[in-house]
């Protein structure tokens, strides 16, 4: 009797700590489409990331994130080809106006950088306790 309580007991240590290694982020995708419906931009971002993907039907040369109150540049960047990251740690948290320009035209769309994404960087001490003999 006391071989298979162990037995159970192995057996659910073991699947909790597999439960809990196991990570799911999740993952929103922005798709924007073009006058006559056609797909022009996507945009994929995985929440415990700090970069958003930017994927484009045609090359763009430059892509701006813009703050949809002001319409004040937030993050300017350049490019070649149909795809970029977007560093997210760079932006505040919020909803803002992305423009992505191409040769023939300008594709706007909406994104929102949240805060759930992981600091990868590590505390630093705030007071240093020194001994000293008296």
């Amino acid at each position: 009797m006391k071989k298979i309580f162990f037995t159970i007991a192995i057996n659910l240590i073991g699947i909790i700590m597999i439960a809990q290694t196991k990570e799911s982020n999740q993952r929103l995708k922005y798709i924007t489409h073009a006058p006559d419906g056609s797909v022009s931009m996507t945009i994929y971002d995985e929440i415990g990331k700090d970069s958003m993907k930017l994927e484009s039907v045609d090359d763009f040369y430059w892509y701006e994130i813009l703050d949809p109150a002001t319409s004040e540049s937030i993050h300017t960047a350049p490019n070649r080809g149909k795809i970029c990251e977007i560093d997210k740690t760079k932006i505040e948290v919020g909803t803002y106006d992305l423009r992505l320009f191409t040769n023939n035209f300008i594709i706007t769309s909406k994104i929102t950088i949240t805060a759930t994404r992981k600091f990868s960087s590590k505390l630093k001490p705030t007071m240093v306790l020194v001994a000293t003999r008296e």
